[in-house]
């Protein structure tokens, strides 16, 4: 009798045992999966950043040419139409805005921690401590624009001529109305300071982003050598 209940309960205790080791395994089995989908998720994010980011740096360093353009009309020609696009380009702003809904995703539900791999913990953190400077950088350059460029030009009583909205029929401007505009422009030395002053902007927005677009392209190959673990 007290053998049958011993025999009773080892089977209750194994059973209980075998029981939890099943949820465990379940457990983790869902948490590998969820870690996997995060991983995904964050390389997908991570990509788009990425092209984002190109795209900005690119359109920021064509600006530079094309401001030097206006320089250079000082001391030998350039073509109208070129200046005309200059002057565009003069006044055009990028603003870097990544998305990051998958990270705010990870940070708002506690998850953060189901990433096992330091690496890309390491640089998502690297990542995101850069892109918390970049509205410092992004900024100098917009107040430059918004508060001295754009006030020079309404001063002067040109902002309207030179870049009319579409279609507005009460601001028709030609373009050789335009090219005298930029012609007395580019005679008035503090017209020539403000586009120096740009190109400083915009170069040390470029130089800023240059460690993001780094951080990025590292985070990227560390998700995808993960990604690469999980299909092994």
């Amino acid at each position: 009798m007290i053998m049958k209940v011993i025999i009773e309960f080892i089977v209750i205790v194994i059973g209980i045992y075998l029981a939890f080791r099943l949820e465990n395994t379940r457990e983790e089995n869902q948490l590998v999966k969820l870690e996997e989908k995060y991983i995904e998720q964050l390389l997908a994010e991570a990509k788009l950043n990425q092209v984002e980011l190109q795209a900005d740096q690119d359109a920021r360093r064509v600006q530079v040419s094309y401001m030097r353009k206006l320089l250079d009309a000082q001391n030998r020609t350039v073509s109208a139409d070129t200046l005309r696009t200059a002057i565009n380009r003069l006044l055009m702003l990028r603003i870097y805005s990544p998305t990051d809904a998958v990270f705010q995703d990870l940070v708002s539900s506690g998850n953060l921690g189901i990433i096992k791999s330091d690496s890309v913990k390491q640089i998502l953190m690297g990542y995101r401590q850069l892109l918390s400077r970049v509205p410092v950088t992004e900024g100098q350059d917009i107040r430059l624009v918004e508060e001295k460029i754009e006030p020079y030009l309404i001063r002067k009583q040109v902002l309207s001529l030179l870049n009319p909205f579409r279609g507005l029929d009460e601001i028709q401007t030609t373009n050789q109305q335009r090219d005298r505009i930029i012609r007395v422009l580019l005679d008035d030395r503090e017209f020539i300071d403000l586009i120096y002053l740009r190109i400083e902007k915009i170069g040390n927005v470029i130089y800023f982003e240059n460690p993001l677009q780094w951080s990025l392209n590292s985070l990227i190959q560390e998700l995808e050598k993960e990604l690469a673990r999980f299909q092994d």
